[in-house]
């Protein structure tokens, strides 16, 4: 059942996961190590394949932001999560999510922290309501959005146990089910925000 705002509209099931500035939050830049990183927005699965030793590193021009929170920034824009994050999410047997381990390394090139996961969301679900939303399609390739302007969410086209997920041909975003959103922030997990589809693009 969907809830309502306060001025009586309905709000969606899912809302988008996305990061929380923390004092002093470590920005991190590309992925090293491990070249396909288009799998890991397109949803392949990849347990069994991700190579050891891949890592992300900090970003120089950042050089006094070096806490490790629960969720890191990164250029990639997927979520890059603590072993505590990863151990509460396995914790809700939720289907369809992997975590790949990756090091994360300062910006002197030393190793900051290897508990930190990837996690990577598979089998992404078709669930643009192209009826009421306003987007335009890739010029390069007619299976994918180059833009939305306005994000309605087909919600019966998401199966009711996919509490994670991302969008099937707009690879950008990674959607949460609302009841684990608020399990999050009740958990108090740094780095974490969640926003309204409505809300995209933020301003």
């Amino acid at each position: 059942m969907q809830k309502q705002s306060r001025r009586g509209e309905h709000m969606s099931n899912y809302v988008i996961w996305k990061y929380a500035s923390y004092p002093a939050g470590c920005v991190l830049q590309d992925i090293s190590g491990f070249e396909d990183t288009y799998k890991l927005k397109n949803g392949t699965p990849l347990t069994g394949q991700f190579p050891r030793g891949v890592s992300l590193h900090m970003n120089p021009d950042f050089p006094d932001d070096l806490a490790l929170g629960d969720s890191l920034l990164n250029s990639d824009m997927i979520v890059v999560g603590s072993a505590r994050l990863k151990d509460f999410l396995i914790a809700r047997a939720i289907p369809n999510l992997e975590f790949l381990p990756v090091a994360i390394v300062d910006h002197k090139g030393r190793l900051a922290s290897e508990d930190y996961f990837i996690v990577h969301p598979t089998v992404p679900v078709d669930c643009l309501d192209r009826k009421a939303s306003a987007y335009e399609e890739d010029i390069l390739d007619p299976d994918s959005i180059g833009f939305i302007s306005k994000l309605v969410l087909d919600e019966a086209a998401i199966p009711p146990d996919r509490q994670i997920f991302s969008m099937a041909g707009y690879w950008d975003l990674t959607f949460a089910r609302r009841d684990l959103a608020e399990a999050l922030i009740a958990a108090g997990f740094t780095g974490i925000r969640f926003i309204e589809p409505s809300e995209h693009p933020e301003s």
